[in-house]
């Protein structure tokens, strides 16, 4: 979870102070963007019944949800990579607990620290199309970690206008402008049975991305929000 002497070392004077430029970002945009929020009893509902979920989301309009969410018991996944390290900075130093893996690699012992922390009562929170896409393309982990623990999975979607679009970037990162309208939507629990099947873990995955798909129209419709491939009449990824 944290860096050793020997990293702090290996990183460039711009790398070290990243972190802190991006947790000064989102917490101090957050607060200005007016947002919107609906179905957020969801959550407060299971932390009442000392119950936690699998937070899904797509990647890419993640800034508003990690503002939004703190100071809640939450803990993510930060991959292995240096990127990852970077994160790893910035979200533990934003409250949440952070454990190391991703689809590609490590991604055994990630779920096995998401779960440690599911068992103390933190929800875990999943970038269900990461950690490098394709965009949309829902990795099995959510579903997988909801079948183990008899945990439901909540969705969650974000969207803000005005705000800045990273078009060339493979998540098509959304970043709020100061003051912006904002949404953020979360869907009902989802439980799923035991069976870990390649069959029942498709069906599970394409259920979520149906969600998801349908929580980010909703959220986009609350902003007014019109991405590029909406304004071409391009469906959904």
């Amino acid at each position: 979870m944290f860096l050793s002497a020997g990293s702090i070392d290996r990183l460039g004077i711009v790398e070290r102070a990243l972190p802190g430029l991006v947790r000064f970002l989102i917490k101090s945009v957050t607060k200005t963007v007016r947002i919107r929020c609906e179905g957020v009893n969801v959550l407060d509902d299971l932390e009442s019944a000392r119950q936690c979920a699998v937070l899904a989301f797509f990647h890419g309009r993640q800034f508003l949800l990690t503002g939004f969410l703190r100071g809640r018991r939450l803990t993510v996944m930060s991959s292995l990579s240096r990127d990852g390290e970077l994160q790893a900075q910035v979200m533990t130093g934003l409250g949440y607990k952070v454990v190391r893996g991703s689809a590609s690699r490590g991604g055994a012992r990630g779920l096995i620290g998401l779960k440690k922390y599911m068992d103390k009562g933190y929800h875990a929170t999943f970038a269900v199309d990461g950690p490098k896409g394709p965009i949309h393309e829902v990795k099995p982990g959510a579903v997988y970690l909801a079948k183990k623990t008899g945990s439901p999975v909540v969705c969650m979607a974000a969207s803000a206008r005005p705000a800045h679009i990273l078009e060339r970037a493979w998540d098509r990162y959304l970043l709020p402008w100061p003051f912006a309208k904002g949404a953020v939507v979360f869907g009902d629990p989802i439980y799923f049975d035991k069976d870990t099947g390649e069959e029942a873990m498709a069906l599970g995955g394409r259920k979520l991305q149906e969600e998801l798909f349908r929580l980010q129209e909703r959220a986009d419709e609350i902003t007014g929000l019109k991405t590029r491939s909406q304004e071409s009449g391009v469906g959904s990824q």
